[in-house]
């Protein structure tokens, strides 16, 4: 059977007061959610699943 285990990526402060000082100029609030890092167990296989920031109803990926 196969497990896949999740770990959240932490988002540094840095780009998260760049991403909210920008949003604050355009008077939006932005929907952040952190990515994962997804390992599939007794694998070499990985997938990272990145940060997502939706603004105004557009989605953006960010590494």
């Amino acid at each position: 059977m196969l497990h896949i285990i999740k770990k959240e990526i932490n988002m540094s402060k840095e780009l998260l007061s760049k991403i909210e000082w920008t949003c604050k100029m355009k008077k939006v609030k932005p929907e952040i959610i952190n990515g994962t890092l997804r390992i599939v167990e007794h694998t070499n296989l990985a997938y990272v699943e990145p940060h997502r920031v939706i603004i105004k109803d557009k989605l953006y990926f960010i590494l």
